[in-house]
């Protein structure tokens, strides 16, 4: 292929040309005729001479996963593997700008390779967001000394993923709310004093509203003339799974604190509290048919990671598909759990009905938790009066929509939990200590 140099020569061959045949000078022609015929004939003697195949360039990482808040370093090799030297070489690593940011070095060169030699340079990048991103392709471009002619490809498989992991204190943040001191200071609950169900007696106390009838004590509550229930110790453990929705919609927001950034956190808070906590947990993230993502419950530290994996290389795409979604999870996992869904329900209100019906007959308690639209996509923005008139309006539109689901599944013992960015974490928490308070899912 002709380089810049090479197609501005043919240029001025055709003007020479062109005007030796209108004033009749035969200098012009054959002066064009000249430069035509050097020209054509050095473009197959660049190919016979630079074999492009004799480069070889591949790219090393340091480390395919990493956290948001850690760099990535990328480093670039290149090799001439032929006998012939290359004068003029560009190599260009190709990174999106809007995931990444460059910190230190570039990510191209421009340079000349000896025969047998080889090449490095490197450059650092800062993750964005989280999240599993393609880092490349790698191009290379070789000239000839005058740049009259020069071919460029794309090095092939030169496309490398990079896991993004939420920020690290992120993770240790979780980490110490997720602590036994932690939770018993902010809830006052331990494990070894659970009473509502078990298998040891701990004592009898007076019914109040909300207990459960099989806990009743028909003979104490006949001596007594008052219902009286029976409380136990309960050392059992219970099956958490987390329902994300992975939709559009849950993308709104600042883009490094959406909707579903925001759920990613609480769910991976809940993980480690549960899993301190001995229980089991399971996530299954969903939008439409495409990506339905399913991951059976676990338990043990290992699997506190193992969730952190599965959940970062989840992205927010497709549409809201409930009924399916919920038919998906009943086929894939059937066992009574403690239920989270983690959604902004902008989807249909008898339709979000319909899919909670679905997992009424497998006896799950489910939880619903709603990340409020306009509480985040407005959040830390200022807005003029009129863009807060309208804020106003959409979020009027947005609650009468949750109040409207609220109506649709009230009957089914379903709660949901309208939280905005501030109080998010904080509700997931509380309701999860709540449930297991009352030995739900049990």
């Amino acid at each position: 292929m002709l380089g810049g140099k090479g197609r501005t020569l043919i240029l001025f061959s055709v003007f020479f040309l062109t005007a030796g045949f209108a004033f009749e000078n035969y200098f012009l022609i054959y002066f064009a005729i000249l430069l035509i015929f050097s020209t054509v004939v050095s473009l197959p003697l660049f190919y016979y001479q630079m074999n492009i195949e004799e480069l070889r360039v591949y790219r090393e990482l340091e480390k395919e996963k990493v956290f948001k808040d850690d760099f990535v370093h990328v480093k670039v090799v290149i090799e001439n593997t032929g006998k012939n030297s290359f004068d003029f070489l560009e190599i260009r690593d190709y990174y999106n700008p809007e995931l990444f940011r460059l910190v230190l070095g570039e990510n191209f060169i421009s340079t000349r390779i000896g025969s047998k030699k080889q090449i490095k340079f490197s450059y650092i990048l800062e993750p964005k967001v989280r999240g599993e991103y393609p880092l490349g392709p790698l191009s290379l471009i070789v000239k000839d000394r005058l740049g009259f002619n020069s071919v460029e490809r794309i090095v092939p498989d030169s496309v490398s993923d990079i896991l993004v992991y939420p920020p690290y204190e992120d993770i240790k943040r979780i980490e110490i709310l997720g602590s036994k001191r932690s939770l018993s200071q902010n809830y006052g609950l331990q494990r070894s004093k659970q009473k509502g169900l078990g298998s040891e007696f701990y004592g009898m106390r007076k019914y109040v509203f909300g207990d459960q009838f099989r806990l009743i004590d028909w003979k104490a509550s006949a001596r007594t003339q008052k219902l009286i229930v029976k409380e136990f110790e309960s050392e059992r453990d219970v099956s958490v799974m987390i329902l994300v929705d992975s939709s559009n919609s849950m993308a709104g927001g600042a883009i490094e604190n959406t909707k579903f950034e925001y759920a990613i956190r609480a769910c991976m808070l809940l993980t480690k509290v549960a899993l301190s906590r001995k229980d089991n947990v399971g996530v299954f993230t969903f939008s439409d048919k495409k990506n339905f993502k399913f991951l059976k419950p676990g338990s043990g530290e290992d699997h506190f990671y193992q969730v952190l994996d599965f959940v970062a290389r989840v992205k927010p795409q497709g549409k809201s598909r409930f009924v399916e979604a919920m038919g998906y999870l009943n086929m894939r996992y059937q066992k009574r759990s403690l239920i989270f869904i983690i959604s902004d329900l902008e989807a249909n209100v008898k339709e979000i009905g319909q899919a909670i019906r679905k997992l009424i007959p497998f006896n799950h308690t489910v939880i619903i938790i709603n990340p409020f639209s306009p509480w985040f996509e407005i959040h830390e923005i200022d807005l003029s009066s009129t863009d807060k008139a309208l804020a106003e309006a959409i979020s009027e539109e947005m609650m009468e929509h949750i109040i409207g689901i609220k109506h649709e599944v009230r009957n089914l013992g379903v709660n949901i939990i309208t939280v905005g960015p501030d109080d998010m974490m904080n509700q997931v928490l509380g309701n999860y200590m709540e449930a297991k308070k009352k030995g739900s899912a049990y």
